[in-house]
C-alpha cells in the first residue's frame, strides 16, 4: 500500500507532463484530508492552493490553512469563487463520486481563467469490476479480502437478493453482508456514471482535451495489486448484455484527463 506522500508524488509527476504549479492559483476539488494541498504547497512553487472537501469532519480535519494553502468546506457543483480567479483545478480520486459531473465541469470551466486547464485522475469507475467502490472507505481502505467477497461486475447484474443470497453461500456473517448490500444498492457516495456517461460528459465540457487516456483492468485487483488475470467470462459477459450497461464499458476501470478552457472571445 502507497503512503499518502508516495500517491502525490505519482500525481503530481504524471500531472507536471502537462501543466506546471509554479506561480499558479490552484484549486484541489475534494481534497479529502488536505494531504495533496500541503504537499503541492510544500514541494513546489505555487501561488495559492485552495482544497475543497464536503465532508471534512469525516476526514477528521476542519479548515485550516498556512502560509501559501487554505482548506475549505465546499462543493464541486457550487464553486464558491469568482470567474477565472485560478489558473489550474485538479482532482484526485474524487470524480467517481461527483453526483452531477456535468454541473461540477461547468464550474470548473467557469472559475478557470482563459488557458487554464482542469487535470484529473479518478478510479474505479461504476463499471469497473470493482466498480461498487465497496471497500474504499476510512475502516478498511481497498480491502482485498472484502472486494473479493462480491463477484467481478456482480454489482451491474445481480439484484441485491441475489448478491445477498451469493454472500450467504460464501459464508459472509450477515452484519458484513447487510453493509455490502446496503453500499452497493443504496449508498450515494458514488454516482454510477458508466464510462461511456463520462466521456460524453468530458467531451461536451466546453473545453479543450489536451490529454485523455483510459486505464483498463479485468481484474477486480487490478487497481490494487497490479493483477492482470482476467475474471471476464462469457457468463459475466451474457448477464451484463442483459443489463442497460455495455460490455464495451466494463474493462476500463480509471481515466486521466487534462482540459484547457478556451480563450474568451
Amino acid at each position: 500500500m502507497r503512503t499518502s506522500d508516495e500517491s502525490n508524488a505519482m500525481f503530481c509527476s504524471c500531472l507536471l507532463q502537462h501543466t506546471n504549479f509554479d506561480g499558479k492559483r490552484i484549486l484541489d476539488i475534494g481534497c479529502g484530508n488536505g494531504d495533496l494541498v500541503k504537499y503541492i504547497a510544500r514541494n513546489y512553487s505555487p501561488a495559492s492552493v485552495v482544497g475543497i472537501e464536503p465532508f471534512l469532519e469525516d476526514w477528521g480535519v476542519g479548515e485550516s490553512e498556512g502560509d501559501n494553502w487554505r482548506i475549505v468546506s465546499g462543493n464541486a457543483h457550487n464553486l464558491d469563487f469568482d470567474d477565472g480567479c485560478f489558473d489550474l483545478v485538479i482532482s484526485f480520486s474524487t470524480f467517481e463520486h461527483i453526483a452531477d459531473i456535468r454541473k461540477a465541469l461547468s464550474e470548473i470551466r467557469r472559475v478557470l481563467r482563459p488557458f487554464g486547464k482542469f487535470y484529473t485522475e479518478f478510479m474505479p469507475i461504476w463499471t469497473s469490476a470493482a466498480g461498487h467502490h465497496f471497500v474504499a472507505n476510512m475502516q478498511s481502505w481497498w480491502n482485498p479480502g472484502h472486494i473479493t467477497l462480491i463477484p467481478p461486475w456482480g454489482h451491474l447484474y445481480m439484484s441485491e437478493e441475489e448478491m445477498r443470497e451469493y454472500l450467504a453461500l460464501n459464508h459472509t456473517d450477515d452484519i458484513l453482508a447487510d453493509t455490502i448490500a446496503e453500499h452497493i444498492y443504496h449508498t450515494n457516495i458514488i454516482n454510477r456514471y458508466t464510462r461511456t456517461d463520462l466521456v460524453n460528459c468530458i467531451m461536451g465540457a466546453g473545453m479543450v482535451v489536451k490529454y485523455y487516456e483510459e486505464r483498463i483492468s479485468f481484474n477486480r485487483l487490478g487497481m490494487i495489486t497490479g493483477a492482470k488475470d482476467s475474471e471476464l467470462t462469457n457468463t459475466i459477459l451474457q448477464r451484463i448484455r442483459q443489463t442497460r450497461y455495455s460490455a464495451e464499458d466494463i474493462g476500463v476501470v480509471g481515466m486521466r484527463v487534462c482540459l484547457e478552457k478556451y480563450k474568451e472571445i
